[in-house]
């Protein structure tokens, strides 16, 4: 991981993920953090920055503890929860379709 131009401390970082997990856009997380925000946009842009790979981590820790939830009701009979789950998995299902035929990456079980 690198940074471009801009710092953050530990706990930052964790405000980062938090924001990204509650939907918030990068612009916003930058005004939040009191930081420029085209530098902001700059790091968020680049793959392997901090910046991204918190902001990432944070869609998917909130979106996979919803999903582990929507699992434990499903299990349950929850009909709603079971129909939403599958939707998810489809949904995940063509996003790993479409880096394996598009984007040529490797995927376990494809």
């Amino acid at each position: 991981m690198i940074y471009l131009e801009l710092k953050f401390s530990e706990e930052e970082l964790q405000e980062i993920e938090t924001l990204a997990g509650a939907g918030y856009s990068p612009e916003k997380i930058a005004m939040y953090l009191d930081v420029p925000k085209l530098k902001f946009i700059k790091e968020w842009k680049h793959p392997d920055t901090l910046v991204r790979y918190h902001y990432d981590r944070g869609l998917l820790v909130d979106s996979a503890a919803i999903a582990m939830k929507l699992a434990e009701n499903a299990k349950g009979g929850n009909i709603t929860a079971i129909q939403q789950l599958e939707k998810i998995q489809r949904t995940q299902r063509v996003e790993n379709l479409k880096k394996k035929y598009l984007y040529g990456e490797e995927i376990d079980g494809l």
